[in-house]
């Protein structure tokens, strides 16, 4: 019996057949559509420290750490092949997170604009990591931004 449950606990590092880029999706704002942003913010970045009744929590009721994987499976996908259904996914759960609050966006500005980092491992001999590349995959077109306080 215990055999059975081994594998469970224990799983084989095999199970993936290789290991892509791993996408990290920045915002930017920008007044006109024909602009660049002058600086980039990292979307939900990692917390520095949890507590432990933080992790417990997290195990079972972690709705944004969802739909982050949600947001790094549809970048993952561009990797891929470039899609607009894809491009207008990851912008429309970056706008909804803006329209919930979860960050805030500066003064005049009318436009989001994201961009996707892929960060990957050079080619290297099996069982040896290579030089840690970081690079820009991807920027999307300007999305419109609701008007901010306005009563209807």
């Amino acid at each position: 019996m215990v055999k059975q449950f081994l594998p469970i606990l224990f799983p084989s590092w095999r199970f993936f057949s290789g290991i892509g880029p791993s996408p990290r999706v920045e915002l930017g704002f920008v007044v006109g559509r024909d602009e660049s942003p002058d600086y980039w913010v990292a979307f939900r970045p990692l917390p520095q420290r949890l507590t432990t009744v933080q992790h417990i929590v997290r195990l079972f009721h972690n709705p944004h750490w969802n739909e982050l994987l949600f947001i790094n499976t549809c970048a993952e996908r561009l990797f891929e092949a470039m899609d607009e259904f894809y491009m207008d996914e990851i912008a429309h759960r970056l706008l909804a997170a803006i329209q919930r609050g979860e960050m805030s966006i500066p003064d005049k500005q009318r436009y989001l604009i994201f961009r996707i980092r892929a960060i990957y491992s050079e080619a290297a001999p099996v069982n040896v990591m290579g030089n840690i590349r970081d690079e820009i995959f991807v920027q999307s077109r300007p999305y419109q931004l609701e008007p901010q306080g306005v009563d209807e």
